[in-house]
């Protein structure tokens, strides 16, 4: 592994981790797709595409503890009207590989730029969850192309809007530690991601490829951070916020009022029941909030290629 740069432990590590991935996509993702290697100055992005109807395309960034393959509750009715693009993120584990360090939100950024650049796309919504979120958002706020962006919808944001806690990141990293060095792992991963996302229920599959990640990637990415009061008005395109009304990252309260007094064209909701894993808890009425979103017409004003 080139220091600065995440990636596998080993070689064998790499092959065991995109084996039990590729098993996941071949039994859970619903609807037909073919897979693409794009490349970027960061390395090659792997994107799955889903859908072959025309219409603006909605690009997912996911939350960079996972992968792409974490989408799959989702993405049927998401590509029923439009192709969906979901890429690995660069540096976070999944089918990408990384070959050049990121330090900081604008190599995210531009990785992000250059990744739709390759797929030609000149009109895109984006969608991004937790930390995928903080780069969707980031995205929205700092690109040389905002022209390009029809809608953003921003699910759990982390660290985006308002700051995660540092009590909270502590508490994460102590209880993820834990659960490596517990005897019985795969329960070990259960109990955290209650206690992280609520009542979402993982799969052997989704608790084999957690482990897998957990034991042997090592990722280097620049940690979300609040974006300022300047970045967030530079967000013009309308941009969809979803929040659990239960979510330990934050007081979901001040991350809406935040939204709302800061974002020019913005519409919050904050779900009931819900905490961090809202989109996993409720991914029908995710996804329904999204084709609302990104439907034609929805925003009378904007532009519509």
């Amino acid at each position: 592994m080139t220091s600065g740069v995440s990636g596998f432990k080993s070689a064998q590590a790499a092959q065991q981790y995109q084996r039990l991935y590729d098993e996941q996509v071949a039994t859970f993702w619903p609807v037909t797709h073919e897979e693409l290697d794009v490349s970027s100055r960061f390395g090659t992005t792997r994107v799955r595409v889903s859908g072959e109807a025309d219409g603006i395309p909605l690009l997912l960034v996911h939350p960079t503890a996972g992968s792409s393959a974490g989408w799959y509750p989702l993405i049927g009715p998401l590509c029923e009207d439009r192709r969906v693009y979901t890429p690995d993120t660069i540096g976070a584990a999944g089918r990408s590989v990384q070959t050049a360090p990121i330090t900081s939100v604008g190599d995210l950024v531009t990785w992000l730029d250059e990744v739709l650049d390759a797929l030609d796309l000149e009109r895109v919504h984006i969608v991004g969850y937790s930390e995928g979120g903080w780069i969707a958002g980031s995205h929205a706020a700092l690109t040389s192309r905002p022209d390009r962006l029809a809608t953003s919808t921003l699910i759990e944001p982390a660290g985006a809007i308002e700051r995660v806690p540092t009590t909270f990141l502590v508490a994460m990293i102590g209880r993820g530690a834990l659960t490596l060095l517990a005897r019985d792992k795969p329960a070990a991963v259960r109990k955290f991601n209650r206690w992280m996302n609520g009542d979402v229920e993982l799969t052997d599959a989704q608790v084999e490829l957690v482990l897998a990640a957990m034991g042997s990637f090592r990722q280097k990415l620049p940690r979300p951070h609040r974006l300022t009061d300047d970045e967030l008005r530079r967000i013009t395109a309308p941009t969809l916020l979803l929040l659990g009304a239960d979510t330990k990252l934050y007081d979901a309260a001040a991350v809406q009022e935040r939204a709302l007094r800061l974002i020019p064209t913005v519409e919050v909701e904050v779900i009931p029941d819900a905490g961090h894993g809202l989109a996993f808890q409720y991914p029908e009425l995710v996804s329904a909030r999204i084709l609302e979103h990104v439907a034609p017409g929805a925003h009378p004003g904007t532009i519509e290629v």
